[in-house]
């Protein structure tokens, strides 16, 4: 009797430090994620303080810092809406910038699948005159440009072209040898 009474003891026990130890661990990770998270923030607070005054520099004058623009997408009939906020929106020699400011280690760079789509959504949010990706790690600003396929207004005016050329030639031909 008293060694089952020790068997459900120690049962009972190990399951009782199973619990803390599970316990423990989830605080512990969630404190060591709060701290990175707060590091990246703080890090992408100074980094965006920083770009303001390179932007400066480099010529360009900020419109808007922060700024939100609401989207709505339609899913069958329901309709959804979201906020895309950039960076900076930028002017310089007469265009429009969206700035979007990186200074991680990944995501600086436009290979980065998430920077790549956030670009994207940008581009096609606020149609600037372009898209600008600054690396605060480097100092580096690259403009990115979408390059998509022949829409149909680019085959629409490759044909015009087409036959302004045949137009052309049936012009000099009649120049030159008279009809």
């Amino acid at each position: 009797m008293f060694l089952i009474k020790n068997k459900l003891f120690i049962l009972f026990f190990s399951i009782f430090v199973f619990v803390i130890v599970i316990f423990i661990y989830k605080k512990i990770s969630f404190w060591i994620y709060a701290k990175r998270l707060k590091k990246r923030f703080n890090q992408s607070r100074h980094a965006e303080k920083d770009a303001e005054k390179y932007l400066k520099k480099k010529g360009f004058t900020i419109l808007e810092t922060q700024k939100s623009k609401p989207i709505h997408i339609t899913i069958g009939d329901k309709i959804h809406q979201y906020l895309i906020r950039i960076d900076y929106l930028v002017k310089r020699n007469g265009r429009i910038y969206v700035v979007e400011v990186k200074s991680g280690d990944k995501s600086p760079y436009i290979t980065n699948r998430d920077t790549r789509r956030q670009m994207l959504e940008y581009y096609l949010a606020y149609k600037p005159s372009g898209i600008l990706l600054l690396n605060m790690k480097n100092k580096n600003l690259s403009e990115v440009k979408f390059q998509f396929e022949n829409t149909s207004q680019q085959w629409i005016r490759n044909t015009l072209w087409f036959f302004a050329g045949i137009a052309f030639s049936l012009l000099v031909y009649y120049l030159f040898f008279g009809g």
